[in-house]
């Protein structure tokens, strides 16, 4: 009980950042005046999936696996053993005996799929000349990116079982900010003239001002 009251005062005192976080983000978006090639195979890559995933087909049975294999890791890095997976093609479950916060939002949190393709480009330039695959990483970063996006929202709108235990709305606040945060960062890669340090810096000052008006209305 003591938990769950400390999660949803959490969960109230992050709505403020979400704000300030989106607010950052937007200044941020606006700031791009040109397009490069790299961030035209970026949107092109988020478009395909996005038009896969809303009109043609999804790829629940990837979404799952790669879903699970995510709660598997954490739970390694968390020092805990996998006792049980299951995966289907619609739904998988595991078994683990570290079931924390931690494991039970990682999926929503990281790019799985993305940061597999980042390293094996990585490791493919030990033996290939990778530049020029370059374009075909860059729209899969945007496809596998999307992808990891789309079944989050999804995964917040069906009300997953993971988001439950560790209190909904303090994981949906939580999942937004560090997925707008990635995917800035990501931005800041791909298109000229974005700052990551910027962003940060925004998002800092504007919490900082909307959790003193936030104080103030409470208390003063």
């Amino acid at each position: 009980m003591v938990i769950k009251v400390f999660r949803f005062i959490v969960s109230i005192l992050l709505i403020p950042a979400c704000i300030a976080v989106t607010t950052s983000f937007y200044k941020g978006i606006i700031s791009i005046k040109h397009i490069s090639e790299s961030g035209l195979l970026f949107i092109l890559g988020a478009l395909a999936y996005s038009v896969l995933h809303l009109v043609l087909f999804k790829l629940d049975f990837l979404y799952v696996l790669g879903h699970e294999l995510m709660h598997a890791i954490a739970t390694l890095f968390s020092g805990g053993k996998v006792v049980g997976i299951k995966i289907s093609g619609r739904e998988g479950s595991l078994r683990t005996t570290t079931p924390n916060a931690f494991v039970m939002l990682v999926p929503y949190l990281v790019p799985g799929y993305t940061i597999l393709i980042a390293i094996l480009y990585f490791l493919s330039s030990f033996f290939t000349d990778v530049t020029k695959s370059s374009g075909l990483f860059i729209f899969l970063v945007g496809f596998s990116l999307m992808f990891h996006l789309a079944y989050t929202a999804q995964s917040i709108k069906e009300k997953q079982s993971d988001l439950l235990k560790t209190g909904y709305l303090f994981s949906i606040s939580f999942i937004y900010i560090v997925n707008l945060v990635i995917v800035f960062a990501t931005i800041t890669i791909l298109f000229k003239g974005v700052s990551f340090l910027d962003f940060l810096t925004g998002f800092y000052v504007n919490s900082k001002e909307y959790y003193y008006s936030f104080w103030r209305q409470l208390f003063l």
